[in-house]
């Protein structure tokens, strides 16, 4: 079974299919959303196990539950998000879905329609981002950091909150305050990067009575935390459809994400996010051994 592995750098290895324990289901999977978590495991900013399948948030088909998993989910389309409350991070903490069979636990998946809109891979971040609006609404918002997070808490948010952000890389998002360095201090601060000196500068900037909020992708990142910080785990929401549909247009989901058919190289990603096909690894694999 094909799949991309962590070992000493990103790389292409046959490995043995899994069993299926008690409460995982097994996918086929079809997509895969690269982006923050893999970016960072490459970069050295988020260590994983030697070996460890990556791949963390995607579509696939089950075709297999455990024995205390419903049989009726058996061929359903499911999204799988990036973390698991029993067993940590997907693709980081347990093995991910880069790879042509996945098992998963089964309270990481959301049954989706199998006609999906690629969109639906943002649904992880749209879940976060709408918990913190309701954290935050009204208040002054400083978010540190790039990416999905940043990009959904920000149109979460534009219109009720007053929003800053913080990041090493030029913002895209229409009318936002670019904050490089400010005294001022923040209601909320959402950190939306795993880099290590997000967490310091977030907590020089929140007020005493503030809250920070880190988004939660693994139960053993960060190690260290500052002292009011809250952690916002992806989980199902019925407004995350209407929220996607709603916000994210033609034009900032084709700015935010690219297509690829070469999954290796991919990582680190051009874009906030790339999707991979499953299939694209096999003729991956195929031109290796041609």
């Amino acid at each position: 079974m094909m799949s991309i592995i962590f070992n000493q750098g990103i790389i292409a290895k046959d490995i043995v299919e899994k069993p299926i324990d008690s409460d995982f289901v097994l996918i086929s999977t079809q997509k895969v959303l690269l982006g923050v978590i893999e970016n960072s495991i490459y970069l050295g900013f988020l260590w994983v196990r030697p070996w460890r399948v990556l791949g963390s948030i995607g579509i696939g088909k089950i075709d297999a539950v455990g024995l205390d998993v419903d049989t009726t989910l058996q061929g359903k389309t499911v999204l799988v998000l990036p973390y698991s409350q029993k067993y940590g991070g997907i693709g980081t903490e347990i093995d991910g879905i880069l790879s042509e069979k996945a098992t998963v636990p089964s309270d990481s998946i959301i049954v989706i329609s199998p006609n999906y809109s690629d969109k639906i891979l943002l649904y992880p971040f749209a879940s976060i981002a709408l918990q913190i609006k309701e954290i935050a609404e009204g208040k002054d918002i400083l978010i540190i950091g790039s990416g999905f997070t940043s990009l959904l808490t920000y149109l979460a948010l534009a219109d009720s909150s007053n929003i800053g952000i913080y990041s090493d890389t030029e913002s895209k998002m229409p009318g936002i305050q670019e904050v490089k360095k400010s005294d001022k201090k923040w209601d909320i601060i959402v950190i939306s990067t795993m880099r290590s000196w997000a967490r310091v500068v977030a907590e020089k900037l929140v007020k005493d009575n503030g809250k920070i909020i880190i988004p939660k992708f693994m139960n053993s990142w960060p190690t260290i935390v500052p002292h009011n910080t809250a952690f916002i785990y992806p989980k199902k929401r019925d407004d995350v459809a209407q929220f996607l549909d709603k916000y994210v247009t033609e034009r900032i989901f084709n700015e935010n994400i690219a297509y690829s058919d070469d999954i290796i190289n991919s990582i680190p990603t051009p874009k906030n996010g790339v999707i991979v096909e499953i299939k694209s690894l096999k003729n991956y694999i195929s031109s290796l051994t041609s």
